[in-house]
């Protein structure tokens, strides 16, 4: 696989948000914002991360924040900028609405590179998604003079480049869910999870019990969340139960019952 320091994330937010009302970048979901979500993603692949984004409020992510190239020319504009600024042959890219994307489907764009592919696209439910893909450096002249010429078709311009989908299972398909209106916002957020804390756990926590709006894909994710709510169950030992049964942090969350028990005597 190729190294990450030759592979920069280039995280898209430039959109006008008209259908959301409001800069998506910062909606949230699971205690993080879509950007952070995004972030967290790409980190482990990438050596540079790159924000397109004209809106300085961005800079609060602490990432390399460049203004598009091209102001109102779409996402086609706002890649060539993030190539424009990148030092690196590969280039993960992202539009900032998806926010349940996560390393193990990036990986597989890194793991098509080829020597002959210019762009590397997800395929999801027979949807090609060139804003989820690799691209290479040598885009940026295509680029260019696509947009010199008046092209603003990122699909378009991505079919002018050695382009390969690679298609995600049924399974995978849910990572690749964008948001683009409130009412899809409070569809993804409509899996609600009831947590109950027993003895030392409860302790800790201040409630026994609470319902939470989660829509991660396993147990271990769902403590993750937790552990970044109550500090302190960082250092602390427990098991949990899914629907009264109790199961490993590699469990997919299939109930809406969870249990976080102390360790049991002698374990």
């Amino acid at each position: 696989m190729i190294d990450k320091t030759n592979i920069t994330g280039i995280i898209l937010a430039g959109g006008k948000s008209s259908r959301m009302g409001t800069d998506k970048g910062f909606l949230m979901l699971n205690g993080k914002s879509f950007m952070q979500h995004s972030i967290d993603a790409l980190k482990p692949l990438v050596s540079k991360l790159i924000i397109v984004a004209n809106n300085t409020d961005y800079d609060v992510f602490g990432v390399n924040r460049i203004n598009d190239s091209i102001e109102n020319a779409g996402p086609l504009a706002g890649i060539y900028s993030g190539l424009k600024e990148s030092k690196t042959d590969y280039n993960l890219v992202l539009s900032c609405d998806i926010p349940l994307i996560n390393s193990d489907v990036l990986r597989q764009l890194i793991s098509a590179i080829d020597a002959t592919s210019e762009v590397i696209q997800i395929e999801s439910n027979n949807r090609k998604m060139p804003l989820i893909a690799l691209y290479s450096k040598s885009c940026t002249t295509k680029f260019e003079k696509l947009l010199n010429a008046g092209e603003r078709k990122l699909q378009f311009a991505v079919n002018q480049c050695s382009v390969k989908s690679i298609s995600l299972n049924k399974n995978e398909a849910k990572f690749t869910t964008n948001v683009n209106t409130q009412n899809e916002l409070k569809q993804l957020k409509s899996m609600q999870i009831n947590i109950k804390y027993f003895g030392q756990i409860a302790e800790i926590t201040k409630v026994k019990e609470e319902q939470i709006e989660f829509s991660g894909d396993n147990v271990s994710e769902l403590l993750n969340f937790l552990r970044s709510k109550y500090k302190n169950l960082e250092n602390s030992g427990f098991k949990v139960a899914q629907n009264q049964e109790l199961v490993s942090e590699a469990t997919k969350l299939s109930g809406q019952d969870i249990a976080l028990l102390p360790p049991f005597a002698g374990g």
